[in-house]
């Protein structure tokens, strides 16, 4: 039995490869996301070890509570006399200031280049022994010495073609400067760190620059030989005084490579379940593809029970069978994954999300996970087929073909053909109905040829009614909130601006008023808040509060210890107008604040506000933020073309309409639904094989009926014709399910969220997209079944057994 089904297989080869095929690509993107995600994984734990390595400690400012470089709160800085008391310590091997912020560089395009992180930096490399404490390796060139100097990375210096001498602009804390490239550094032994960038300017330069002179954000340091890290920290944590921190570098975390590492996590896990989804899709369609294949060969397997074969040897064909087809096909997969793991990372990169890498290799884990989910799904998928296979009596030797018994969903799957198979019927004539009452006389068939399809629409429907929903609502509470004509914001639409954009603004003849939000952290009843200085005098003119207590009125009342508050925050923790507490910045100085009014901001708060407000005086006081959220402009049309001229000078900043700021800070939905549209292509793809391996059993088991139509006179083309329309029905059948599918997820996942601000969209554009991409499936999938189908001679079609 193990010869009979070997030798099966080799004898159908082609569909043999077309089930194959599906493995292949459901296996590839388990493979692929694996290999993916490693890669970034390496590359953020070699970013780790770059950042933590050949610094034993790291002294910097008190804070009231943690704050890593992937917070939104500013640490404050410690003043340049600290490195002194620290090198004062017997302990102390070497120590350097470390001043590390926000720079921009400037591309060819004269816009800001990359996505962020921008890391600006200042390296005193004039120190001893400053080049161990530092996770930057010069590749080009020298450091920075001078005032108009920078060091950039190789990512950055690659993708804009710069070179040691060129002459450069970045942006960092005022409006843009020239400086010279005097070296290209990477990040450790990292090839490249992503869409982050890096500029690294002279230590004395940098304090400069970011309006630190006289102070660092730390100071670095490494032990005396034969001193361990342990002691070290222990000894200046004995001599620093008391508003100092002395921690490890990986508890300081400086440049936030933990939350790289988590959003990694999250990465992997949803590109696992797009390549699980690819997997189910591939299992559907080879449990479609055996069950067609044990009906065909009922006639032979009847003559194997009828020469000896028992039931279990005709079980362990069937399932032989799927295991060696489950195993070559994973093998292939694993092998495909390298190259799909490539255009993944490429795919991300081109939607915004291209992460740190450091060399792509297969590991040993990934290959026995691949090999695993694709033998073992084939294996499941054969399940069913094979005790199918061992039910076929021997009589079914001497009949053409048994009665099938049509259950109710098959019943509902026939109706459904009907009535998407009429259109075709009445375009294709004769052909068009032969193929509308194929697809009818065998549902079962067709609907699980078409359950692959259903599953990746219905997943696409899901995501694009539910993504369209947050469009809509945050849309309008982006609008509803803005009252200014514009909005001087970044270019990116999250990371903060210099403040010297928004006053470059005000200046311009036309601007009628400008009001800045800038914001930071605080601990507020023991967790981390958002805390947004504003403008009391000018806010209320050009952004909307919705009241749930107080008035625009209750702005004026701000005063130096007043505060407005989000109905979220106050509704947990019992707050109403007229209530005191207390709010503790990064700096541990905390102050109390009065409520003088309850805001309701909507769940999704898609302009990342803080969920307390105080005025900017108050904030000025209290927080080191220097950089600004974003800036609202009253102004006639007549003066933005003077406003955008002013902010040539600050590429990280640009100014927008209401509908243009509206539209970027949404524009992560649209990116993060692109990257599912993707995503879920592959089930789509994964299930136009099913389609074209259903269509080419199918024909090959009705080449008599087939050779029949040819020989009463059918022509050739009505025979592809016939075979195209009805894969595009089958294709419809699937579409229509999985839309219908799709918006009832959508409306279950949304009832259930609607307290966290989702709601029910119905996606009209997205769904006649999918009707037309579901009939050009159609189409390409019957282009091999079709010329197949009419390439059968008539007299040797009527021979086939």
């Amino acid at each position: 039995m193990i010869r009979v089904a070997l030798r099966g297989m080799a004898a159908r080869r082609a569909r043999t490869v077309l089930t194959a095929l599906a493995v292949v690509l459901g296996v590839a993107m388990v493979s692929g996301a694996l290999t993916l995600t490693d890669t970034m994984r390496h590359a953020a734990d070699s970013l780790s070890t770059s950042s933590y390595k050949g610094t034993d400690a790291v002294v910097s400012a008190r804070t009231a509570f943690s704050v890593s470089g992937d917070d939104n709160a500013q640490k404050p800085t410690i003043a340049s006399t600290t490195l002194d008391r620290v090198r004062a310590v017997p302990e102390v091997g070497t120590a350097t200031g470390d001043i590390l912020d926000q720079a921009k560089i400037v591309g060819r395009d004269g816009k800001a280049t990359g996505q962020g992180p921008f890391f600006g930096g200042g390296i005193d490399s004039r120190a001893p022994g400053a080049g161990r404490v530092q996770p930057f390796r010069l590749r080009n060139g020298h450091w920075a010495t001078g005032s108009d100097q920078v060091v950039i990375d190789a990512g950055t210096a690659a993708r804009e073609h710069y070179r040691v001498g060129d002459r450069i602009k970045v942006a960092t804390l005022g409006p843009v400067r020239t400086f010279r490239v005097t070296g290209i550094a990477t990040f450790g032994d990292v090839d490249s760190i992503g869409k982050a960038t890096l500029a690294l300017f002279d230590l004395h330069a940098a304090q400069a620059l970011f309006a630190k002179r006289g102070a660092y954000d730390n100071v670095l340091i490494t032990a005396r030989p034969g001193v361990n890290p342990a002691r070290l920290r222990t000894a200046l944590m004995a001599a620093l005084p008391h508003g100092l921190r002395v921690q490890s570098a990986k508890a300081n975390d400086r440049f936030g490579l933990a939350g790289l590492k988590t959003f990694v996590g999250i990465i992997r896990v949803v590109l696992l379940v797009f390549g699980g989804i690819a997997v189910l899709v591939g299992a559907f369609i080879i449990f479609n593809a055996l069950s067609i294949t044990v009906a065909q060969r009922a006639r032979e397997l009847a003559l194997l029970r009828t020469v000896g074969a028992s039931r279990r040897q005709v079980l362990g064909s069937v399932v032989l069978e799927a295991f060696v087809l489950g195993l070559l096909a994973s093998v292939v997969g694993l092998l495909a994954g390298l190259g799909l793991a490539k255009g993944l990372g490429s795919l991300l990169s081109s939607l915004g999300l291209a992460l740190p890498h450091a060399g792509m290799g297969l590991a040993a884990r990934t290959a026995v996970v691949a090999l695993l989910v694709g033998t073992l799904c084939t294996l499941a998928a054969a399940v069913i087929p094979a005790v199918r296979a061992t039910r076929v009596a021997p009589v079914a030797a001497f009949r053409d073909d048994a009665e099938r018994r049509v259950r109710l969903p098959a019943r509902l799957v026939r109706m459904l053909a009907s009535v998407v198979g009429r259109p075709g019927e009445r375009i294709g004539g004769v052909a068009g109905r032969l193929a509308r009452r194929n697809a009818m006389r065998n549902p079962g068939r067709t609907a699980a040829t078409a359950a692959a399809l259903t599953i990746g629409v219905t997943l696409v429907v899901l995501v694009a009614a539910v993504g369209q929903g947050l469009r809509d609502v945050s849309t309008g509470a982006v609008e509803k909130a803005v009252r200014a004509d514009y909005v001087v914001g970044p270019t990116d639409g999250w990371s903060p601006i210099t403040p010297a954009a928004g006053a470059a603004v005000r200046s311009v003849t036309g601007v009628r008023l400008a009001s800045s939000i800038t914001q930071d952290e605080a601990r507020v009843f023991g967790t981390k808040e958002g805390v947004n200085g504003i403008d009391a005098a000018t806010i209320g003119r050009l952004y909307r509060f919705d009241w749930r207590e107080g008035s625009d009125a209750s702005l004026a009342r701000l005063g130096s210890d007043g505060a407005l508050v989000d109905s979220t925050f106050a509704k947990t923790h019992r707050l109403h107008v007229g209530s005191r507490f207390a709010v503790t910045p990064p700096s541990g100085r905390s102050f109390k604040v009065v409520v003088r009014g309850v805001t309701v901001t909507p769940k999704l708060n898609p302009m990342q506000l803080g969920a307390i407000n105080v005025s900017s005086a108050v904030f000025a006081r209290a927080f080191a933020a220097q950089r600004e959220r974003f800036t609202l402009v009253d102004a006639g049309p007549e003066a933005g073309a003077a406003m955008r001229a002013r902010l040539a000078a600050f590429p990280d900043a640009e100014l927008q309409t209401r509908s243009e700021f509206a539209h970027l800070q949404l524009s992560f939905i649209d990116s993060i639904m692109a990257i599912f549209y993707a995503l879920l292509a592959l089930a789509v793809i994964v299930s136009l094989f099913g389609i074209v391996n259903t269509l080419a059993l199918s024909v090959l088991e009705r080449t008599r009926e087939l050779g029949v139509l040819r020989a009463i006179g059918m022509t050739r083309r009505q025979v592809r014709r016939m075979v195209r329309h009805e894969s595009i029905v089958t294709a419809l059948v699937g579409a229509t399910m999985g839309v219908a599918a799709g918006l009832a997820l959508a409306a279950l996942v949304t009832t259930l969220l609607k307290d966290e601000g989702f709601r029910f969209a119905f996606p009209a554009g997205p769904i006649a997209v999918f009707a037309v991409i579901a009939v050009l499936a159609g189409i390409a999938a019957a282009i091999l079944p079709a010329r197949r189908a009419a390439r059968l001679e008539p007299l040797a079609a009527l021979q086939y057994e």
